[in-house]
C-alpha cells in the first residue's frame, strides 16, 4: 500500500457515473477443494482491493453510528454491507487478506476488530498505511456528510458508487503465466518484477508447509539483503543458482523412463525464471528456503 493518502481512489468513484472502471485484478486460484470456499491468490491488485474494502469499512462505521436514521426501505442496508466484509468459509474470517509486510495485515485485522467484523486482533506499536488510509476515508466521509446534510443518504449513495464500480478478474493458473500476462497488460508505473513474484509465492505456500509467513518473509528480506536492491544482481543470483545446481535440482522432477534430463529447464533464462522457482518453492518450501539462503550468504 502506498504511503500517499487514496485521494484519487475516493475522488474517481464518487465523482463518476455508476459502473466506473476501477481497474483489473489477476489472481490464482489456489483452492483445493471444489466443496470450499474458493480462496484466490491476488498477484496484481492487491492495493486496489484492499482500498475498496476499507472503504466499505468506513462506510459501515459512519452508518451504524447513523442506524437510527435508516427507514425501513434501508435498514437491510447495514447487514448487507458486514455480510460484503466478512467470509465465514475464509481462513482468517474475512474477505480479504492482505500481506504481512509494512504491518499491512496487522493494521488490516485491528481495523476489522474494532468494527466488530473480527474476533481478535493484535495491534502493533505504530499505525501503519492501512489504518492511515481507512481514517482518511473516515475523515472524507465525515466531510460529505457535513455537506450534505443528510448522513444516510450521502453514505448510501457513496455505497451504491463502489458496489457498482466495475473491476475485471484475470484468473490464470500459475505465476509464471500471472507474469506473462502482467508484463502485457502493464505500461505505467512500477513493472511487478519475477523476484515480486516469488515472494508472493513463498508467502503464500508458507502456512501449507508448515512455517509461518513472518519467518518467511524475514528470510526473503534477509536474502535480498546479501544480494543489494539492485534487480539485475537478484535476477543474476537466482539464474546462477539454478545453473549451478541444476542436477541435483532436477532430480525430484524426473521419473522413471525420463528422457529428458532437466525437466526445469535446460537452463534458467529471464523468461523461463519464474517456471522454474515455481515448482521448487511448490514442491519443498523449506528446504528451498534454507538453501537458498546459505547460497545468498557466501
Amino acid at each position: 500500500m502506498s504511503q500517499h493518502l487514496p485521494t484519487p481512489q475516493y475522488d474517481d468513484i464518487c465523482e463518476n457515473d455508476n459502473g466506473y472502471f476501477i481497474g483489473s485484478i489477476i489472481c490464482i486460484d489456489n483452492s483445493s477443494d471444489a466443496f470450499q470456499t474458493k480462496e484466490l491468490e491476488v498477484v496484481d491488485g492487491q492495493q486496489r482491493l484492499t482500498t475498496l474494502c476499507l472503504l466499505l469499512t468506513a462506510i459501515y462505521n459512519r452508518l451504524k453510528i447513523h442506524k437510527d436514521e435508516l427507514d425501513e426501505d434501508d435498514e437491510d442496508e447495514l447487514p448487507a454491507l458486514r455480510k460484503s466484509i466478512i467470509c465465514k468459509g475464509a481462513s482468517n474470517g474475512l474477505i480479504l487478506c492482505p500481506q504481512i509486510q509494512n504491518h499491512n495485515q496487522a493494521d488490516f485485522n485491528v481495523v476489522m476488530y474494532e468494527n466488530g467484523l473480527l474476533k481478535s486482533a493484535k495491534r502493533e506499536k505504530n499505525w501503519g498505511n492501512l489504518a492511515k488510509c481507512y481514517k482518511y476515508f473516515l475523515q472524507r466521509l465525515d466531510q460529505d456528510i457535513e455537506e450534505s446534510g443528510d448522513a444516510v443518504k450521502t453514505l448510501l449513495e457513496i455505497k451504491s458508487k463502489v458496489s457498482k464500480a466495475v473491476l475485471v478478474k484475470i484468473e490464470v493458473g500459475s505465476h509464471a503465466e500471472a507474469y506473462t500476462l502482467f508484463e502485457s497488460l502493464n505500461n505505467r508505473g512500477t513493472p511487478l518484477t519475477a523476484i515480486d513474484l516469488m515472494k508472493n509465492l513463498i508467502l503464500a505456500r508458507a502456512e501449507r508447509s508448515g512455517m509461518t509467513c513472518d519467518d518467511c518473509f524475514e528470510d526473503w528480506q534477509t536474502l535480498l539483503g546479501y544480494l543489494t536492491d539492485d534487480y539485475s544482481t537478484q535476477e543474476r543470483f537466482f539464474r546462477q543458482y539454478y545453473n549451478a545446481f541444476k542436477n541435483c535440482l532436477n532430480e525430484p522432477f524426473r521419473t522413471d523412463g525420463q528422457r529428458k534430463k532437466d525437466p526445469l529447464g535446460y537452463i534458467a533464462t529471464r523468461s523461463n525464471l519464474l517456471s522454474i522457482f515455481e515448482e521448487l518453492i511448490s514442491r519443498d518450501l523449506s528446504g528451498f528456503m534454507s538453501d537458498i539462503l546459505v547460497c545468498g550468504e557466501i
